[in-house]
């Protein structure tokens, strides 16, 4: 049998519990249909995954890693949301939890796009650094 370390099991407890830096962004979730009308003006060829209780993940890479995230546009981040308030795409149930993959902008202090979906930020949130393998270990 396969066991995890112990130091594993501590990095991935971390990664949901541990609330991180309180990081002021995200908008109103009276404004929620503002900003879903921005992001289909701003980038129309996505859908838009609304969340809230999300946290910001910066990624601890090697270089190298670095550097293939930067050739495929994408930097060291990521978005963890423990409740999805709508997801146009109907991956995800209203009140379901989500990982974003890697960001390629932030824009409007609340639109986080990703290779293939915009995340809407939803109320204040948290911000914190994991290890690359923590935030895969999410899939």
């Amino acid at each position: 049998m396969k066991t995890t370390p112990t130091s594993h099991l501590d990095n991935l407890v971390s990664a949901f519990n541990h609330e991180g830096d309180i990081f002021d962004a995200g908008c109103d979730e009276s404004d929620i249909d503002s900003y879903k009308s921005k992001c289909k003006k701003l980038i129309p060829y996505k859908p838009v995954c609304v969340v809230k209780n999300w946290m910001w993940w910066d990624l601890e890479v090697t270089e190298e890693e670095s550097n293939v995230l930067k050739q495929n546009g994408q930097h060291a981040s990521l978005i963890k949301a423990d409740t999805v308030i709508d997801d146009e795409a109907m991956r995800f149930r209203p009140g379901d939890w989500v990982r974003s993959s890697p960001l390629v902008s932030f824009t409007e202090n609340c639109i986080f796009e990703t290779q293939n979906t915009v995340y809407l930020l939803v109320g204040k949130g948290s911000r914190k650094t994991i290890s690359l393998d923590t935030a895969i270990s999410f899939f």
